[in-house]
């Protein structure tokens, strides 16, 4: 290698690096754009809700019945407070244990005791702890739910503690007949099965938050979880205070979800 050539050699690696972070900048400004591009603004994704054949129900003094317009543009409106925990990403594992679940299941009805069973459904599935115990709080009225002291057929017992497959007007029966079909014949099993039926038909689809997974920002009124237009802050006002309890904090929030 001649002298000249040697000298060239930084300069070379200098255009190289340069060379690199301009386009990292171009993929990262393609992004945004495309982003933007595909993102609904609110007005289009709440006018995509009010139009579709999705069910918007209001659960109000022991009621339930069709919401408003107006409700479901609250329901669906981001709040200033971004760290909201129907905005945490439902993949963030939480630094607990069986034990100290345990002691928030306590009182819960058929949940009580499953704390090993929501640390196993984090540990295999990937899917945020108190996340679970909140949601299945929701689903089963703190452990009491007709659905989920178990419906017995043929002499087992079959249990549904994420509410999968129970249809609003039908929820006991059809909710029983999907965990007949899973095989949830236990508690521990429904949680599990719960977790990777979450997972796989949500969180792995990009629905990796409660808002997402009752709005679904990308494709609004489909694919939606629950019918409950408040069903996402509820369940996220459960985490709220597990959290607390816990002295603990998330930290992956996500609420970026429309287009200005």
């Amino acid at each position: 290698m001649s002298k000249k050539q040697r000298e060239n050699i930084p300069i070379l690696i200098l255009m190289g690096i340069i060379a690199i972070f301009f386009l990292s900048f171009v993929d990262s400004e393609m992004t945004l754009i495309k982003k933007n591009k595909d993102s609904n603004s609110f007005e289009d994704a709440l006018d995509k809700q009010l139009s579709s054949d999705a069910l918007h129900l209001k659960l109000q003094e022991g009621t339930t019945r069709k919401a408003t317009s107006e409700e479901i543009e609250a329901a669906m409106g981001l709040p200033g407070d971004g760290t909201h925990y129907q905005f945490l990403v439902l993949t963030e594992p939480v630094e607990t244990s069986a034990e100290e679940l345990d002691e928030i299941l306590e009182g819960k009805g058929i949940l009580e005791g499953q704390g090993e069973a929501f640390m196993e459904a984090q540990s295999k599935y990937g899917v945020n702890a108190l996340y679970l115990i909140s949601h299945a709080q929701l689903e089963t009225g703190n452990g009491r739910s007709q659905l989920s002291q178990g419906q017995e057929l043929e002499g087992e017992r079959y249990y549904n503690f994420f509410g999968i497959g129970a249809f609003d007007f039908e929820a006991v029966e059809a909710g029983t007949s999907y965990a007949v079909r899973a095989g949830w014949n236990e508690p521990e099993k429904a949680i599990l099965g719960g977790a990777d039926f979450i997972k796989n038909n949500y969180l792995d689809k990009g629905q990796n938050t409660l808002y997402a997974m009752r709005w679904n920002p990308e494709s609004p009124g489909d694919h939606l979880y629950a019918s409950d237009i408040e069903w996402a802050s509820k369940i996220g006002d459960i985490m709220k205070g597990h959290y607390r309890r816990l002295d603990l904090e998330g930290h992956n929030f996500i609420q970026d979800y429309y287009a200005e």
